[in-house]
């Protein structure tokens, strides 16, 4: 290459850097300011002998062949054999599902099963892909290369070192590319730097705006191999889950909504602001006790020294504590089937239990089933928050005066280490909150319902607990864990960052619980005398719970203007759907598009989206993904049009059993 040649290349190089400057300046801001006067200290881009545009580091030139040649290879492999995730749901048995909304979605997985042969072809095969991670950007050329091959409807690029993104800002321009998305009505995304937990977070972040059914189908082209792209895909693997989790549904809601209007009609206090009420036994060693497997180990200590600690109970623990004659000061329960009344009753009838259930102290969330919490002693509820029946609370709550904590589900433990920390408890003893199992035959106490003979649901529960996933232990390198467990180990976490005051130690031999120090309970030792325990821990929830203003003759008023709002909204929703379908992208559009809207509701009108929002992404999420099976576009098409047919028929079904039940009891 002579020196003009040079010159003139060196001249793309540099506009192209300022024209993607230029771009990050106006849509990525952020960006545009760690850039815009940014000087490389170990790669750089270069031109090498054989006039390529290259990166240069340590001496030498990384790329061995031309980076365009090479782009153009890795695409090749790229689509004849992706690296990619898809969404599927793991179906109870026929006798196990009690909602329509499990039922419908069971029958398409059925169909389409049927129809196809349950097995997805090469999603590369599809016209446009949907989602595509790019896993290190190198200097860009692969990006452009499959952009030019595919259509890309959403883009998410990540390069974890800045000097190389700085190389490619020099090499391909980024406008085109993001519009080209956008056109579609998708997006391009780019993270720079951070680690894997940054970009599970900003994939997360990706999907709530432009919708969770792209979690149909993510594609991953990774670029190269490096220690922190390693961990990127091992992150996805072990938390990606948590992208679809807790996403609730319309019937679900519509409970939450009925058993709160019980819950307030029974004069059950609720939970106040931990600012507004003063917790003499905050000093207190409190031990919150859940149903893992190590529990067993703890009955002993907690039997000797239950009279100089605060016990509070979590779901199914209950069994365990009172069979060993261990009786909570408080007890905690969070589902909101009535069903649960079975595992409740359960302990009433076994044999050897002397301690009364009207002997204990319940809090519980407002969506739990009245018929238990008027079993115990005294019922308080706790606010549950993106939640119909939490959002009724709320809007009589005109003075703010109840506590509204995050991070309460998805298991009962959340909703424990909630109700201990909005009582103002300082010091803390996780025991049997394993999150997981040394020995899937040995996954919660055996002390406990699940090992009842005459347990009826053995069966669904051990299957639920066959798993290969595994996390970091307490005491052991690792340990078995469930998407449910790990879910609700990531809340505990989530919740305890925001309590920096509160001191907990895990005496679980479970999983490794950020914010918490491990401690065996053998090595716990109980120095304090507590006297009047039962009269101050009852004194303590009188104090801390209150009834004023929920009681207002306006609920009903409200709920019906609830039903007149919701009413218009579904009208308007599925509306933005077609008569049929031709087409998967189609599809997509109509989805985009009803995101959009629920997005705004989210910010407008909180308790319609509450209660819709969640039927809405299982149904869009399991409809694209089911589609991915078809090869056959005609049938694909019919089964598109026969699933929203359905799922227009359900919401339509729903809505009708929300308006004739919202204040009856539950049917489930």
């Amino acid at each position: 290459m002579n020196k003009q040649e040079l010159e003139l290349k060196s001249m793309i190089l540099q506009a192209t850097l300022l024209s993607n400057l230029e771009f990050l300046k106006q849509v990525m801001p952020t960006i545009y300011e760690v850039f815009l006067n940014y000087q490389p200290s170990g790669t750089g881009v270069a031109i090498d002998d054989g006039g390529n545009v290259n990166l240069f580091n340590n001496g030498q030139f990384v790329y061995s062949e031309s980076p365009h040649d090479l782009a153009k290879k890795q695409v090749n492999v790229f689509l004849d054999n992706p690296v990619y995730s898809s969404y599927d749901i793991k179906h109870a048995n026929d006798e196990s599902i009690s909602f329509k909304h499990e039922a419908l979605l069971k029958s398409i997985y059925n169909v389409r099963n049927a129809e196809t042969g349950g097995k997805i072809p090469k999603p590369t095969n599809e016209k446009r892909l949907d989602f595509v991670c790019f896993l290190g950007g190198g200097l860009g050329y692969q990006i452009v290369e499959l952009v030019n091959r595919k259509n890309v409807l959403n883009i998410f690029l990540f390069e974890p070192n800045l000097d190389c993104f700085y190389a490619l800002l020099h090499c391909v321009e980024l406008k085109p590319l993001s519009d080209k998305c956008i056109s579609q009505g998708g997006t391009f995304n780019i993270t720079v730097g951070g680690d894997e937990h940054k970009v599970v977070n900003d994939i997360s972040k990706l999907l709530f705006e432009q919708g969770h059914f792209n979690l149909s189908l993510i594609y991953f082209f990774k670029h190269y191999d490096s220690d922190t792209i390693s961990k990127i895909m091992g992150a996805i693997k072990e938390f990606g889950h948590r992208w679809h989790g807790g996403w609730g549904f319309f019937e679900d809601e519509i409970i939450g909504i009925s058993h709160t209007l019980s819950n307030l009609n029974s004069k059950f206090p609720v939970l106040k602001k931990a600012n507004s009420f003063k917790n003499i036994l905050k000093k207190s060693d409190v031990f919150l006790v859940a149903n893992g497997p190590s529990l067993d180990s703890a009955i002993e200590f907690l039997k000797s020294n239950q009279d100089n600690v605060i016990i509070i109970s979590c779901g199914t623990a209950l069994k365990a504590l009172l069979i060993n004659n261990i009786k909570p000061d408080i007890h905690v329960e969070m589902e909101r089937t009535a069903g649960l009344s079975n595992y409740v009753k359960a302990v009433e009838r076994t044999e050897g239990i002397t301690i009364k259930l009207s002997e204990i102290n319940i809090v519980a969330l407002n969506t739990v089933y009245d018929g238990i919490l008027k079993r115990f002693k005294a019922a308080h509820l706790l606010t549950k928050v993106n939640d119909a029946g939490g959002h009724l609370i709320r809007r009589l709550d005109k003075k703010m005066k109840y506590a509204y904590p995050m991070y309460s589900n998805p298991t009962v433990t959340n909703t424990g280490l909630a109700v201990a920390t909005e009582l103002g408890f300082e010091k803390l003893y996780l025991v049997g909150a394993d999150f997981g199992f040394v020995s899937q035959n040995y996954h919660h106490s055996k002390h406990s319902i699940y090992f009842d003979n005459d347990f009826q649901h053995k069966e669904v529960v051990d299957e639920n607990m066959q798993t290969n996933m595994v996390v970091k232990g307490n005491f052991r390198d690792e340990i078995l864990t469930t998407n449910i467990f790990d879910s609700s180990k990531s809340a505990v976490e989530l919740l305890l960052q925001n309590k920096p005051r509160v001191k907990v130690f895990n005496t679980s031999d479970g999983a490794l619980i950020k914010y918490t120090k491990p401690k065996r309970i053998d090595d716990v030792k109980i120095n304090n005398k507590l006297s009047n325990k039962q009269e101050k821990v009852a004194a303590l929830l009188k104090e801390a719970s209150s009834r004023e203003q929920l009681f207002e003759s306006n609920v009903n008023a409200y709920v019906a203007d609830v039903r007149s709002r919701l009413k218009s909204f579904l009208e308007v929703l599925l509306e933005l759907t077609p008569p049929s379908f031709v087409t998967r992208e189609e599809l997509a559009s109509a989805f985009s598009a009803q995101n959009k809207m629920l997005l705004k509701m989210q910010r407008e009108d909180e308790i319609v989206f509450i209660l819709v929002q969640g039927t809405l992404k299982y149904f869009h999420t399991y409809i694209m993904a089911s589609s991915y099976y078809y090869s056959d576009l005609n049938k694909r098409a019919e089964f598109i049009n026969a699933c929203l047919d359905s799922l227009f028929e359900h919401v339509n079904d729903i809505f009708i059993e929300f308006t004739e039940y919202y204040d009856k009891p539950a049917k489930v």
